[in-house]
């Protein structure tokens, strides 16, 4: 633990079976041990939707959820699980439409990816219909687009489209790329990130979240910590 108590971390893949993230209980618990390790209180369980073509509802994954937060209760790791979803941008309006989108608790929050491989043509306009209907993004890992990367003023116009958006702490240390590196400091310093959040999906990866943690600080100092691991997500997700 590295003393920012209570943390929250708005993204992380923890739950078992369902994308990426564990495969199974085991691993499930050692990653729910190291954010609690790191010093995290409340962890966002939120899978990738859809994965494999397929999306989970949040019946299924909320029977997940539980799942997990009896193993952790078993295992004594005092870590709060609240249910989320990683939906992909190509999926949301359709989402929204046949009520399939999994809000953070406050409502109208939720998070969202775009393709690593760019933002799409008309990004914008999917940002202004989805504020139409009173909805707020909350925009993962926007330091590892390449639009961003070019240009850490796009985040500007994400953010006059009334969205949220996070960096990975792990970026902070080159866990992703040097480009992801570059821009996610870069946009600290231009006080355009909301939030940062650890995208963990093993437990073997928790050091470079530590590592992000600690290069956090250094950058932005106890307060800037407070707000962007704490002060900021609780308001994300309506605590």
């Amino acid at each position: 633990m590295l003393g920012f108590c209570p943390m929250i971390d708005l993204h992380c893949h923890l739950l078992p079976g369902v994308d990426d993230g564990p495969r199974d209980m085991v691993s499930s618990l050692a990653v729910a041990e190291k954010l609690a390790e790191i010093g995290f209180s409340t962890a966002c369980v939120t899978p990738h939707l859809p994965w494999m073509n397929r999306c989970h509802s949040a019946d299924e994954l909320g029977k997940v959820r539980g799942e997990a937060l009896e193993c952790l209760k078993k295992n004594n790791v005092s870590l709060t699980l609240i249910q989320g979803a990683e939906h992909h941008s190509q999926v949301v309006l359709e989402l929204l439409q046949n009520g399939g989108l999994i809000s953070y608790p406050r409502g109208d929050t939720f998070l969202m990816e775009f393709p690593f491989s760019g933002l799409p043509p008309r990004y914008l306009d999917l940002l202004f219909r989805i504020q139409v209907k009173g909805r707020k993004p909350v925009i993962a890992h926007v330091e590892r687009y390449p639009e961003v990367q070019d240009d850490p003023g796009v985040v500007e116009s994400m953010k006059q489209q009334g969205c949220y958006v996070l960096i990975n702490l792990s970026s902070l240390v080159g866990a992703w790329s040097r480009p992801a590196q570059r821009v996610a400091r870069e946009l600290l310093r231009l006080e355009l990130v909301d939030a940062a959040s650890s995208d963990l999906h093993m437990a073997n990866e928790a050091g470079y979240v530590a590592e992000g943690l600690s290069v956090l600080e250094d950058l932005v100092g106890p307060a800037g910590v407070h707000r962007l691991l704490e002060a900021v997500p609780r308001e994300i997700i309506g605590l």
